[in-house]
Order: C-alpha cells, then structure tokens, then sequence
C-alpha cells in the first residue's frame, strides 16, 4: 500500500501556509514493480510535472530539489530503475531510458498533472535517460541536465573500461542489482557506443538547461560545456560557482535556478 505524508511548511515573511503530498508509489516497467515518490501540491489540480533521472549509482536523491518543486506548484516524481535501490529486475544501462519512458507514462496518467507539461530533470549519469528519452519523445516539453555525465565514452569505452569497471561496481555495491558482471561490464560498453548523451543532445527539440558547478571533479565544467554547445536552442547554461559535483553547500541556489527556468519552460 502506498504511503502518504503530508507536509506543512510555512513561511514567516508572508504568513502563508502551504501544503504538499509525498507518496511512495511504485508503478510498472517491462513487467517489473519500479519504486518511486511523488510530490504535489495538495491542492486539487492539474500541474506541470517532472521525473528526476537519478545517477549512478543514485546516492543523491535530489528530494529537496523535488519538495521545493511541489511547494511552487510543479509536480515531481523521483524514481528508480530497474534494479536500482530496491525496484525489481536488474539494473542496466540498457534499461535505463526504458524505466524512464515508464515514469514518464506514470506521470502523464495522474489526475494531478497536466499531461501536455511534462518534463525531465537527471543528475550525472542520469544525462543517458534523458538525453535517449527525449531525443525521442517530442511531446516532452523541457530537460534540465545537472552535472551532467556528457561524453561516457570517455568512461566506458573499451580503451578505459579495464580500469573504471572495478571502481562502478564498488559503489553499485548494496544499491543496484546489476547480476553477472560480464554482462554488466558488456552494457556499460555497449552504452558508449549507443546511448551517449553527447551525441544524442542535438536531436532534442525541447528547451533545455545544463547547470555545473565551477568545483566539480567528477563530470568536468568544461565537458559540459561542451555538451551544452551540442545542444539545439533554446537552450541555457548556468555555472555556480564554487558547486561541487552534488551541489553539496549550494543546494539552494539550484533549486532557485532550477524552478525558474522549469516555471517559465514547462
């Protein structure tokens, strides 16, 4: 059974009180159980949406960003893949776009949203769903890529994959069910040549965003700006500065430019 909380949240400034609904759902993908959380305003209605591609292995849930979203009217689902932190099947790279396509089915059947609003929000490797999504899926109306993991083939190519394949299935440890490793270690590849957001970026008709911070390390400024440049208008670039690959100590200026980019895209 789902669970439902409401929460409260009041802003002294102006004496208003607003309320949001977070539920645990879960929700089919190619015959396995995906687990997810919405959040939406409580208030009845239909409202823009977004689903939030995580990435890799997952560990930053970005559900502050999806709260913030739902207390200004925008509707969020945060969910998980195949295989990935406790929903069914096994995780692949593969399988990433085909769960995100089942979120976004999800979302568009929720009396809450306005099905013809719908956009995509990922973190790191999350680029690879949604750059593979919505290359495809025009009805998609926006995609905001923080940090995005912009060329993999620079990861998983099989000139380099001997050396990082250790390190991804040490943090896929205890949070994502890849099964045999050869057969990982063949999507990963397979990915590189196939799924590469960096050469998927140009065929997206939607407005998009690409926000980095100047400090991160794991997905390089100057890679995304690349995949930015790729990119087909409209787009937009924001750089914070000083924000690390997480957005660790600068969460709430993500949130502020992502809401305003989302409340005039969606």
């Amino acid at each position: 059974m789902a669970v439902k909380i409401v929460k409260v949240v009041t802003r002294m400034e102006s004496r208003v009180k607003l309320a949001i609904i977070v539920e645990d759902i879960k929700f089919n993908s190619n015959g396995h159980s995906l687990r997810g959380r919405t959040y939406r305003p409580a208030e009845d209605g239909k409202y823009p949406a977004v689903a939030i591609c995580h990435g890799y292995p997952g560990d930053t849930k970005n559900m502050d960003l999806a709260e913030h979203l739902a207390l200004n009217n925008i509707a969020v689902l945060v969910f998980y893949y195949q295989g990935a932190w406790g929903s069914e099947g096994t995780y692949s790279f593969s399988n990433l776009a085909p769960s995100t396509e089942d979120a976004v089915k999800y979302l568009k059947s929720q009396s809450y949203v306005d099905s013809e609003k719908v956009g995509l929000v990922s973190h790191s490797m999350g680029a690879v769903p949604l750059s593979n999504v919505m290359h495809k899926d025009k009805s998609i109306k926006a995609g905001v890529l923080m940090s995005p993991a912009s060329d993999i083939s620079k990861w998983l190519s099989s000139e380099v994959i001997d050396n990082i394949f250790p390190i991804f299935v040490g943090m896929a440890k205890g949070k994502l069910a890849y099964g045999d490793e050869s057969e990982y270690r063949k999507s990963m590849m397979e990915a590189a040549e196939k799924l590469n957001p960096m050469e998927k970026i140009a065929d997206i008709e939607a407005p998009v965003l690409v926000i980095v911070g100047s400090a991160d390390n794991v997905t390089n400024p100057d890679d995304c700006k690349a995949l930015y440049e790729k990119a087909t208008p409209p787009k937009s670039w924001s750089l914070v500065d000083g924000a690390d690959h997480g957005f660790s100590e600068h969460r709430i200026p993500l949130q502020e430019k992502v809401l305003d980019w989302l409340q005039e895209n969606l």
